[in-house]
């Protein structure tokens, strides 16, 4: 679904029908459409894309850096690892993005407790509070929108490789029984996922992108623009795309070629980063992170060299799904949280 963006804090998208849906009922409807804009029984309002290019600037960006990031699914539970590897160098920054669906107006802070258990000598242990960044249109789920909330972790904790242990507080998730998201149960708030992202020494520049891009949906394609504080040297540049509710099809039922869900592509700067027919055919927005469930969060990363000459300014990047507007049939509703680019 395409959203109508604010500044900084995107507006909450309302359902337009409750349909009973707020209680521990089951949705209406067939729940293999879940996630999609085909849910029977689900009334959802359809917002429209912004008349200009949404440019977005960066939170963040560091010189003589690099970064690693890693994530994990969360819906029907309140906890889960994040993996990190590739991490070779001293930590400089660390920040941890989460997301949950409502049904009650979500809270300017929120507590989340971050746990790494390997490698696990000194300080490993400790509470976070987050702060919430952005909220969305409901992707397609009967809640009332998206929040997302993103929190600083100190670098003694976050020290680079390893396994790292994340606890949702409960405003955060109703059922924690690890039930397919698709058998019919729905209990508010719903949980999506998280991910960590480290940023160490390096010999780039690197840079954070959430606000406002945290929250956006989209229907048929959205499209936005990230401005690079310097231009690029034309040293390799690196991409990774951190986001809510991708799927598969539905369950473990993949969907065939020529629907709606994983069929998903990126292109930045024009080029087709991943995507049928892309240089990576598999789409970034199909829960990944969750395989082979819950599914429900991305955090997935390209070489975009091809994408990213020297002198370049500015990141075009565009979502879109042409297999499910050729073929008329529902798009998978996404919520977007973060980008980190390394240049």
């Amino acid at each position: 679904m395409s959203s109508t963006l604010k500044t900084r804090v995107l507006g909450i998208g309302l359902v337009a029908a409750a349909t009973a849906l707020l209680g521990g009922t089951a949705l209406g409807g067939d729940a293999r459409d879940y996630g999609t804009t085909a849910a029977p029984g689900l009334t959802h309002r359809q917002t429209v894309p912004p008349t200009a290019a949404l440019k977005v600037k960066p939170f963040k960006t560091y010189s003589s850096a690099s970064y690693n990031s890693g994530g994990v699914a969360l819906r029907n539970r309140d906890r889960g690892v994040i993996h990190i590897s590739g991490s070779v160098n001293v930590v400089q920054d660390a920040y941890l993005y989460w997301a949950y669906l409502f049904s009650t107006t979500p809270k300017a802070t929120q507590k989340i407790t971050l746990d790494r258990l390997y490698p696990s000598g000194g300080p490993h242990l400790i509470t976070l509070t987050g702060t919430l960044i952005g909220t969305s249109a409901d992707p397609c789920w009967g809640s009332a929108g998206g929040a997302v909330y993103r929190a600083q972790v100190p670098t003694d904790i976050a020290t680079g490789n390893g396994l790292y242990e994340v606890t949702l507080n409960a405003t955060a998730v109703g059922l924690t029984t690890g039930e397919d998201p698709w058998d019919g149960n729905v209990v508010y708030p719903m949980s999506e996922g998280a991910s960590l992202v480290i940023v160490t020494t390096g010999s780039n520049n690197v840079s954070i992108f959430d606000q406002p891009l945290t929250g956006n949906e989209f229907d048929t394609s959205f499209s936005y623009t990230l401005t690079l504080p310097a231009a690029t040297t034309g040293s390799q540049a690196l991409f990774d795309t951190i986001g809510a509710d991708g799927q598969e099809g539905a369950s473990r039922t993949a969907n065939a070629d020529g629907t709606a869900a994983a069929d998903e592509e990126v292109t930045i700067n024009r080029k087709h980063i991943s995507g049928i027919g892309g240089t990576d055919p598999d789409s970034d927005w199909n829960g990944s992170s969750g395989w082979p469930l819950p599914q429900l969060w991305d955090d997935t990363g390209h070489d975009i060299s091809e994408a990213v000459p020297s002198g370049t300014k500015s990141l075009a990047v565009t979502i879109s799904n042409p297999t499910a507007t050729k073929n008329s049939v529902a798009q998978d509703c996404l919520i977007t949280v973060a980008n980190v680019v390394a240049y």
